[in-house]
């Protein structure tokens, strides 16, 4: 609990957990193939993302955290590191998302040798039906989901083309019906390699021959996709980049690709990609424009180990708010640690939304900050307050977003108990945040909510 009890906050957290929820970033792509593809092993599964993260952290080598992440190595052999490095981390935020995943799905209390039995039994029955029924308990009625691209243990073949994308073209991903696919952009403006234009060219069925060819047949991809359901972009290109965009001559950025296309062997290396890269996503941002669909921007913290969160932070983008003033942008994950910057550009620009997906279990306390601060400088609209953002495993989105209703209520009571708020104010906001807010920014056509 992170907030102390008091009839205020036990009120707003019971009034909040009975809203209607928009799951604003998901990276789960439905129980077909998340099932098949989740660890039956209960220290996999439970590592699943985040937990891992924090483990690494508390000094496991990267040949332990091998083992843990096997799913052929037994539950017995990994137990005696797993407890050990447990004890060191298993009261950070990823943790409690964690116990509150075993305790609300699984009936355990605590983690043991035992309970883990217990946690394998149940991996082995799930099945469709209690997928989708943990979203329908837990009143989300839309997930916005980031799964048009191949997973993390695919990653090798992202740079030279995307199957999913191919299957979801040829109507071959099926989705659940609330699930509403963005369209991830990165892979298709960091080119790299001569592979990746042809693999555009050929979803297009369109040989490429030069720099507009490949925008058109991109274009012509991506028109498509909107057409089978794709409501936004996303682009996470902060993992690898800072996410601040020149304004390149397109001759500048042609030079780089006929390189490519004039010697199919050659690869393009950072910094020098730059130009092409930071081109063709201007030319990306006009197209969101033309489709009115809004973007989807990391900002902030890096999923991982040993990366750099400078690169990421959300003031190196100002330049494209200033520039693509008809797009709408959210941006994603409170901009950790730099709350600062994700308030100032909420507040002065129009088109820069703020979304808590991510964060509430990064830091709980400073969502609970940022949210506080934001009703006071910030209209309340612009701000989408959930995403669970988990690969696989829908119990820990569930868990997640009990901790992001706590975080709310957290944030909400202080500001009732501070006369900032009353309390029916209060309840709109929430309402607001969970439901209402992201139901109109990605225009889904949901009932409005009125609590």
């Amino acid at each position: 609990m992170i907030h102390p009890r008091s009839s205020v906050f036990n009120h707003l957290l019971d009034r909040i957990t009975q809203m209607p929820v928009v799951d604003c970033h998901e990276h789960l792509r439905g129980p077909e193939r998340d099932l098949k593809d989740r660890p039956r092993e209960p220290i996999a599964a439970l590592t699943t993302m985040y937990l891992i993260n924090d483990l690494c952290s508390a000094g496991a080598t990267d040949r332990e955290i091998g083992i843990l992440e096997d799913p052929a190595t037994s539950t017995d052999e990994k137990w005696p590191l797993f407890a050990r490095l447990w004890e060191a981390c298993r009261h950070t935020a990823y943790a409690r998302v964690t116990c509150l995943m075993l305790k609300h799905c699984y009936g355990v209390e605590e983690i043991t040798r035992a309970a883990l039995e217990h946690v394998a039994e149940h991996l082995a029955e799930q099945d469709e039906t209690y997928y989708l029924r943990l979203f329908e308990e837990a009143g989300i009625k839309a997930v916005i989901a980031d799964a048009l691209f191949p997973p993390p243990w695919e990653r090798p073949v992202r740079y030279f083309g995307s199957p999913v994308l191919q299957q979801f073209l040829q109507n071959k991903f099926r989705l659940p019906r609330s699930w509403r696919p963005v369209f991830s952009l990165p892979y298709y403006h960091e080119i790299r390699l001569r592979e990746f234009v042809d693999f555009v060219g050929s979803l297009a069925e369109q040989n490429v021959t030069s720099l507009k060819e490949y925008e058109e047949a991109l274009y012509t991809l991506i028109r498509c996709a909107v057409q089978k359901g794709v409501i936004a972009f996303k682009d996470q290109s902060a993992y690898r980049r800072i996410i601040a965009y020149d304004l390149p001559t397109r001759d500048e950025a042609e030079r780089l690709f006929n390189r490519l296309l004039t010697d199919p062997r050659q690869q393009l290396a950072w910094p020098e990609a730059k130009p092409l890269d930071d081109y063709l996503f201007h030319q990306m941002m006009r197209w969101a424009r033309e489709l009115h669909l809004p973007v989807q921007i990391h900002t902030g913290h890096l999923a991982g180990s040993r990366n750099r969160v400078d690169k990421a932070n959300a003031k190196h983008f100002t330049s494209v708010l200033e520039l693509h003033r008809e797009v709408r942008f959210d941006l994603f994950h409170g901009n950790w640690p730099y709350m600062a910057d994700a308030l100032f550009l909420a507040k002065n620009y129009p088109n820069a939304h703020l979304d808590m997906c991510w964060v509430h279990m990064i830091d709980p306390l400073y969502s609970q900050e940022l949210l506080k601060q934001a009703v006071m400088t910030v209209p309340h609209t612009k701000i989408s307050g959930f995403g669970g953002d988990y690969f696989l495993s829908p119990e820990h989105s569930i868990a997640h977003l009990m901790l992001a209703r706590e975080v709310i209520a957290a944030a909400l009571a202080d500001l009732i108990e501070s006369g900032w708020l009353e309390e029916e104010n209060a309840i709109q906001i929430a309402a607001g945040w969970l439901y209402n807010n992201p139901n109109r920014f990605y225009q889904l056509g949901l009932p409005d909510f009125v609590p």
